[in-house]
């Protein structure tokens, strides 16, 4: 077996059938010994009685699942017993790669909502948008299952077909067959945003995403004349991942400092994650762009940026998911996914319930497009130079073009930190 580090009293003995609206209710009998108080013996009765009363033939395997998994996901959301088919559906999302149709889900608000769609897979070629709320898959509705059920139904062999229903508003619902392909969930991408100025979307915490990351920020720096002069580094809408990675992120920017601390009941789970120095990108400004669904990994990267002083934090308050879970794989393919500890942040902060509160608080509309940025001093014909200093850029006017409230914001706090702190030299970076 290994480990990896991720993201009511019943009395009496009267059994109950309950179909429909109508209630028939037998008292037990011929079995004297009391059980109120002996939860195990009372667990083997139900046990025996489903096995011998139950309208349909079920296995004993089926039953011990059943039963473990109720009691794992009575403790909190994220516990979770995988059987071997949800385990490897779980392996996969931690690779990045699987078959399937190439959109997530999450639950939301009491439904479950599409809220990405990648790039060149079937979902997209068929029109499913973000928004989208999901009903059924192949045919069966998804109330009372939860996400790793879920997951599993819809991912599936390469060139099998899987079956979809959903609303779209108010409009009526649709049926959707998609046949599954081998979907590649993007980790990190990066672009320049401006002329030395990287925009990182950080869209999940898959195995290398450190790495990943480092290489992305790398080329960019190559291809800017005068390197990187900052990085904005999105995690909005990022669920986590591997809280290694996120502590390997945070790792880069840092020279040193608590990344993140846990705490829990077991000796082995009280920790810290320290920095270390010698990273390439210790000294380039840095801002970080948060939503409300941001969690997990994506607030560790968050907080330790924001608490060692290396990032303003802007966007909406987090999601609050501050909870580590050991995955401790069994014998027979399946796994225990249990949560161990609580993540804190450099500051001694919970994240659980509490999330990261942003610097600079700002919602993820964006302007209407077409409008042309405001006319300036300069703009205006026969306007005179700004005399010593004429060269200088002006500070803000490329920030006019971009659309996204949160990014600006986070581009206007680089710039400024570029002119309070002269910039390290390329040469001296590792």
């Amino acid at each position: 077996m290994k480990t990896m580090r991720v993201w009511g009293w019943i009395g009496g003995v009267v059994a109950a059938v309950v179909v429909g609206v109508g209630v028939v209710a037998a008292q037990e009998g011929g079995r004297a010994r009391d059980v109120r108080n002996d939860p195990e013996a009372l667990f083997r009765r139900v046990f025996s009685h489903i096995e011998d009363s139950y309208v349909d033939e079920v296995t004993p395997g089926e039953l011990y699942y059943g039963a473990i998994r109720g009691m794992v996901r009575a403790l909190d959301p994220h516990s979770d017993f995988l059987d071997p088919e949800a385990y490897r559906a779980f392996q996969d999302d931690l690779s990045g790669i699987y078959g399937g149709a190439g959109f997530q889900v999450e639950y939301r608000g009491g439904s479950y909502i599409v809220v990405k769609v990648f790039p060149d897979s079937p979902a997209e070629r068929l029109g499913i948008d973000e928004g989208d709320v999901l009903l059924e898959v192949n045919g069966e509705p998804l109330f009372g299952l939860a996400m790793s059920e879920i997951v599993t139904k819809m991912r599936g062999a390469v060139g099998t077909v899987l079956e979809v229903r959903l609303r779209r508003g108010e409009e009526e619902p649709r049926t959707i067959r998609l046949v599954r392909q081998t979907v590649e969930m993007p980790t990190v991408s990066a672009e320049f945003l401006e002329p030395g100025y990287a925009l990182v979307r950080i869209h999940y915490f898959h195995e290398d995403a450190a790495a990943t990351l480092d290489e992305e920020l790398r080329t960019l720096d190559a291809r800017s004349p005068q390197g990187l002069k900052g990085a904005i580094l999105d995690v909005r809408d990022n669920p986590g991942g591997v809280v290694d990675e996120a502590v390997g992120i945070a790792d880069l920017f840092l020279a040193s400092g608590v990344i993140v601390s846990t705490r829990g009941k077991a000796e082995g789970e009280n920790d810290e994650d320290d920095a270390g120095p010698g990273q390439r990108w210790e000294s380039l400004p840095v801002a970080v762009v948060v939503n409300a669904y941001t969690a997990s990994s994506a607030e560790i990267l968050a907080g330790a940026l924001h608490d060692n002083g290396r990032a303003v934090v802007v966007g909406a308050q987090t999601f609050g998911k501050g909870t580590v879970q050991r995955l401790l794989e069994l014998l027979d393919g399946s796994a225990l996914r249990l949560t161990v500890a609580r993540l804190y942040t450099p500051a001694g902060t919970a994240i659980q319930g509490n999330g990261i509160v942003p610097d600079l608080t700002v919602g993820d509309a964006e302007e209407p497009g077409g409008l042309s940025p405001p006319l300036r001093e300069d703009d205006l014909p026969g306007a005179l130079g700004g005399g010593e200093g004429e060269g200088e850029a002006v500070l803000f006017d490329s920030a006019a073009s971009i659309d996204d409230l949160a990014v600006r914001l986070a581009y206007q706090q680089l710039r400024l930190e570029e002119r309070r702190q002269p910039r390290v030299g390329r040469e001296a970076m590792p």
